[in-house]
């Protein structure tokens, strides 16, 4: 039953981000008078549709991607406002709507969290926020306890524990002098082993206040946040056309569904970081300039702009073998997804 909940929440969020791509694609192709005959959520048969005058919507069995099928996009189209015959601009526009929405559903998600949670500060002095369970020391120290010596060393501020503590025996306890409930109390400690470490440890964690962000203040790091996302997604890019990163480290839609599900089984907050950073993933994998991808198209729109025009029959022969070379792609690291859950 959980490996169904994981996988059931796992396409709600792939749905979400693949919806919010779609419909940007389709909101400025009805704002630019553009006829589409059908925005779909899914690949396959159709599972349910609702038509309109002008538009079908539906929902289609393989609950994996989606599509806006906008009007005059074959060659030699002659559908009326159909999207060749609108200005370079206007295609331009339809085609990055999809990357720029999958990046603001990406900000505004990041937005939400930063400016909900507020940033953690730290108590300069060495005041105890939590003692973890399984240290020595957990019977003897309590949160709000407030240490000032250590073997007899003036305590000033948190960071002066760890530098008392370099270069003695962890072996032996240490005496602290501390302040509880507004009494002195001296007591004997035994540092922890860490099992896998092996390093010696007090097991206490410094105490916290959250401060809340106002609303600029959580643009601006929102944004710092976006930019970080974006750049590591890019390196990672390329790396793996570099050739420096393994195959089977390589993640397509099966293994994106089991990193989704086994973040659902950390709190909500962990799905939803994660499900902006898959937004911003998805928008720049679309960017990229590959024949029948978003990027693909938006170059040849751009060469138009600037006054080179391209034979339309051969850049349509360009996207469709790069749509096989893509669903060559898909089929791949499926099929690598599937080796790799069953090593």
């Amino acid at each position: 039953m959980e490996e169904i909940m994981n996988i059931l929440i796992a396409i709600l969020v792939l749905g979400i981000i693949i919806f919010i791509h779609e419909l940007g694609h389709f909101l400025t192709a009805k704002f630019f008078k553009m006829p589409v005959s059908e925005f779909s959520i899914g690949m396959g048969p159709q599972v349910y549709s609702y038509e309109t005058m002008k538009t079908t919507y539906s929902f289609r069995a393989i609950p994996l991607g989606g599509f806006v099928n906008i009007e005059g996009m074959e060659v030699g189209s002659e559908v009326e406002d159909g999207f060749n015959s609108k200005p370079p601009l206007a295609r331009f526009i339809v085609l990055f709507a999809g990357v720029f929405m999958n990046f603001l559903l990406a900000f505004i998600l990041i937005f939400s969290m930063i400016y909900s949670h507020g940033k953690y500060i730290q108590n300069k002095e060495a005041v105890i926020g939590n003692v973890l369970p399984e240290s020595r020391g957990s019977k003897v120290i309590f949160p709000k306890d407030k240490i000032l010596k250590i073997d007899g060393v003036d305590i000033k501020e948190w960071n002066d524990i760890g530098k008392v503590l370099t270069g003695k025996d962890p072996k032996l306890p240490i005496q602290v002098e501390l302040e509880r409930d507004g009494k002195i109390e001296n007591i004997n400690l035994e540092l922890t082993e860490e099992p896998e470490t092996k390093r010696y440890i007090v097991g206490i964690l410094p105490e916290y206040t959250i401060e809340k962000y106002g609303a600029g203040e959580a643009a601006k790091v929102s944004l710092l946040s976006f930019e970080k996302i974006f750049s590591d997604t890019l390196g990672g890019l390329k790396l793996i056309i570099s050739g420096k990163v393994k195959s089977e480290e390589i993640s397509g839609p099966i293994g994106i569904i089991k990193v989704v599900g086994d973040a659902s089984k950390e709190g909500v907050g962990i799905l939803i970081w994660l499900t902006a950073l898959l937004s911003v993933n998805v928008g720049i994998l679309n960017l990229m300039p590959l024949p029948a991808l978003d990027g693909g198209r938006i170059l040849f729109v751009i060469l138009e702009l600037i006054g080179i025009k391209v034979n339309k029959k051969f850049e349509e022969r360009l996207h469709t073998a790069g749509m096989l070379i893509l669903f060559a792609f898909i089929f791949y690291i499926t099929a690598n997804d599937i080796f790799n859950l069953t090593r």
